[in-house]
């Protein structure tokens, strides 16, 4: 049935469908703005008309994932209330709120406060765009949006790394508010979701939105196949507490909150936050600016790169590269690490922080950091999928908060090789989870990754 229909769609158009994420896209740049800004402001805190103490700092870094409690259940709750599309463009207001807050902070408290804003954009857009973008793409092209989310985010980081570093704390603040503008300039005309659409009954929006998004007249055979599947997706158990009673949707939580875990306790956001930090420590030949924008554009080069091949080779297979590969970096660098701590002579190696941290963005950015994004939106039914998206995003807003604490107090305590030889160690443990765990979704209608997950369930017993 969905080669028929795949069949009969091959007039349909691509472009329309990138356009709408790429738009959409234009949010997670922001995000990564965010994201990314406390490792340039760092080392600028003198800028301010205040004093920040190093315990300050930690806690700047940490309570944007806070705002993931607020920005995560409430986008969840929008979703299927106002739908993706007016869930999407209210999480402009926080973000430009929290630049305003940070162009005329006077004191720690209204940092705290635009890092709390921006965090509940982070939160409610992590839990948004995947479901959205998964929703309008066709299966042929799915992962590669999907990937979009992580190449963006990476893209914010690169930029904020890059002009952070130069212009002032209050300066910065007011450039970075032209990418929400710039979003809701474009996102507003964008289609809502089919899927949506068809969730509330509106037919004929569902099929106005098809239209635009494959641009062609002739949708009614894709559009009747979308009604059946959304409404047997749909039909099915919906409360909070059917995530962990149905099996399929016990299993696709149980699966990506592993991933989620294996992203950030393998490096993640503890190294993003804290990447000028460790070039500084590593004493380099290059500036730990450059090698910090070298660090984040590889990222987002590379992760370009991966969005490209990753509906050829498949979601799994990128992802045991990529944590092979973030292993065998991180133990590189955690043995220089340890060289300098016992104080070596590591004059002659200055070369391999930068070196093998650029590998570590070459192999993350091919896996581990986008594709949990392109997962999310895949795995769960449509019943269950705002609220338990929403609940993954919680506990992901715990595990950056927490490996960035964790990162931060290790290498305080004992040195700044101990973090990335736990981290390897993680990695190791998560080879194993890809490998046994995890389903291929690569070709598969968001119906057909149902069916395979309740045929596992069924065949194996998992409960």
């Amino acid at each position: 049935m969905t080669m028929n229909r795949l069949s009969s769609n091959e007039r349909s158009q691509q472009w329309p469908q990138y356009i709408a994420a790429i738009s959409s896209l234009f949010l997670a740049v922001s995000v990564g703005l965010h994201f990314g800004w406390p490792s340039p402001v760092k080392l600028r805190l003198k800028d301010l008309d205040f004093q920040i103490s190093k315990e300050e700092v930690s806690y700047i870094v940490m309570i944007s994932p806070l705002g993931y409690l607020v920005g995560c259940p409430v986008t969840a709750f929008l979703l299927d209330k106002i739908g993706r599309k007016s869930s999407i463009l209210i999480l402009v207001v926080p973000q430009i709120l929290a630049c305003l807050l940070i162009a005329n902070c006077t004191g720690i408290n209204m940092i705290y406060a635009a890092r709390l804003s921006s965090g509940i954009s982070e939160g409610g857009a992590l839990t948004s765009l995947p479901v959205y973008i998964g929703e309008i793409s066709d299966p042929r092209i799915r992962g590669a949006l999907g990937m979009g989310y992580g190449v963006a985010v990476m893209f914010g980081s690169v930029l904020i790394n890059f002009y952070g570093s130069y212009m002032t704390i209050k300066d910065s603040a007011y450039f970075s508010i032209l990418i929400p503008i710039l979003f809701l300039l474009t996102f507003v005309w964008m289609p809502e979701s089919p899927y949506f659409c068809i969730m509330k009954g509106k037919i004929e929006n569902a099929r106005r939105s098809l239209k635009r998004l494959r641009w062609i007249d002739d949708v009614e055979e894709e559009l009747a196949q979308l009604t059946l599947d959304v409404q047997r997706q749909i039909s099915e158990p919906k409360n909070v507490k059917d995530i962990f009673t149905v099996r399929s949707n016990l299993k696709a939580f149980v699966i990506l909150i592993g991933i989620r875990t294996l992203q950030q306790f393998s490096g993640g956001a503890s190294l993003n936050l804290y990447n000028q930090y460790i070039f500084q420590q590593a004493s380099g030949s290059i500036s730990f600016v450059a090698s910090s924008v070298i660090f984040h554009s590889s990222l987002v080069i590379v992760s370009c790169c991966g969005s490209l091949i990753v509906d050829r080779t498949g979601r799994k297979p990128l992802l045991m590269i990529s944590v092979t590969g973030t292993a065998i970096s991180l133990f590189v660098v955690g043995v220089y690490f340890s060289f300098q701590y016992y104080k070596y002579d590591v004059s002659s190696l200055k070369w391999v922080p930068i070196t093998f941290m650029v590998l570590y963005t070459i192999v993350r950015g091919i896996g581990i950091m986008p594709i949990p994004s392109v997962l999310a939106g895949e795995l769960f039914s449509a019943s269950v999928k705002a609220k338990a998206v929403g609940i993954i995003n919680i506990y992901f807003a715990l595990c950056i908060s927490s490996s960035s604490k964790l990162f931060h107090w290790l290498q305080d305590k004992f040195g700044m090789h101990v973090p990335f030889f736990v981290f390897v160690f993680i990695c190791v443990l998560g080879i194993a989870f890809l490998r046994y765990c995890v389903p291929e979704t690569k070709g598969k209608t968001l119906e057909e990754i149902q069916q395979h997950l309740k045929k596992v369930n069924d065949q194996s017993g998992i409960a």
